[in-house]
């Protein structure tokens, strides 16, 4: 009994070595682990298309989605810097402003003390300023003290000091210190040149000093897209590469920028960086708050590319079938990128002048 069971156990096992190398040997080829050998004779051969590896010029393409926004120093939110009341409006929708225009005036109690102050330090400089260049000529002549002289000395650097800084205090309100009077109303005036793109000017309203802004002056014949690329593809972009933008109101039509600025801080969330792309905007085609498509060119570089149809997926991994000798193939694993519907990027895994399988390698897999 125990020597038959011995023998059954051999037979099967002879068994299973003959399927398994019939699994490995068919009809057509032979495969030992990566190696696939296909017989001279077989119809596979014909069916198969190689190609030689060879350096191409390639310009990275992706797509990601930006947002519209204005360029920095083109936007200037307009409200008043004290508590008061509008008591003119200067503008209306859509009108185009220069940079000093006048936006509207207001009338402050706290303005009103701030002119006061001004010109009070003004007056106490120059009666100080006086009051120096008279102790100095009476020094000079013999006639005043040293101590007087002294004195009316850090007056008037004093009192210089204090006017200095109540000019500051009005230029900060870009006013016309040449023309300004006690009890005028503070005219607020555009820093920048551009288009009044919002009024909330009501004349009569009282506004309180945290108030939302009452106008919104924009220059948008330029604007940025901020746009967010992925981890992988930041070596393939830079500075001043072109953009192609698209809108869903122009969904057909290219709006060209270029990449102004490429972020530093990676958002550890989306692995994402924030690209900041510049984009002539004449026809104001591109309103501020606009979802866009955002299609990057990279500049040319030298990189393989080969049809979608030479690369095989195994659960998350990429190959290529190479040629090594007329009928003998070597999978090797590459890792991609596609660059079109039907084209990919090798990023590594091959090089140039190798031989690979382009088309047909569904019958070697």
């Amino acid at each position: 009994m125990y020597k038959y069971i011995i023998a059954l156990s051999t037979f099967i096992f002879v068994i299973s070595c003959s399927n398994n190398k019939a699994a490995q040997e068919t009809e057509d080829s032979i495969i030992n682990g990566d190696t696939i050998v296909v017989k001279e004779n077989s119809p596979i051969l014909g069916q198969i298309t190689v190609e030689k590896v060879q350096l191409q010029d390639f310009s990275a393409e992706f797509h990601t989605v930006g947002v519209v926004r204005p360029v920095a120093g083109n936007f200037a939110e307009i409200a008043p810097p004290f508590a008061g009341r509008v008591t003119k409006s200067h503008i209306k929708l859509g009108q185009k402003v220069s940079s000093g225009s006048p936006v509207f005036e207001f009338s402050s109690s706290d303005y009103f003390e701030a002119v006061k102050s001004y010109f009070a330090a003004h007056s106490a400089n120059e009666l100080a300023q006086r009051n120096y260049n008279r102790q100095k000529d009476l020094a000079d002549n013999g006639v005043a003290s040293q101590k007087d002289l002294e004195a009316a000395q850090s007056e008037a650097i004093v009192a210089l000091k204090e006017f200095e800084q109540a000019k500051a205090i009005m230029q900060i309100f870009n006013v016309d210190i040449t023309s300004l009077q006690i009890g005028q109303p503070l005219k607020v005036v555009s820093p920048i040149a551009g288009e009044v793109v919002r009024n909330n000017i009501t004349i009569g309203s009282y506004i309180r000093e945290d108030s939302e802004p009452l106008a919104v002056i924009a220059d948008l014949s330029k604007v940025w897209v901020a746009a967010l690329v992925k981890e992988r593809y930041f070596g393939a972009i830079k500075q001043g590469d072109r953009v192609e933008v698209f809108t869903d109101a122009h969904p057909n039509k290219i709006i060209w920028g270029s990449i102004h600025y490429v972020g530093e801080i990676l958002d550890e969330e989306t692995r994402s960086l924030e690209v900041i792309v510049e984009c002539n905007n004449a026809d104001k085609e591109l309103k501020l708050g606009m979802f866009c498509e955002v299609h990057f060119l990279s500049s040319p570089t030298k990189a393989i590319v080969l049809p979608s149809t030479a690369i095989m997926q195994e659960q998350d991994n990429s190959f290529v079938l190479l040629e090594i000798s007329k009928g003998t193939f070597v999978r090797r694993k590459v890792e991609v990128e596609s660059v079109h519907k039907d084209k990919v990027r090798i990023i590594s895994g091959i090089s140039e002048n190798e031989n690979v399988v382009i088309k047909g390698g569904i019958y070697l897999n």
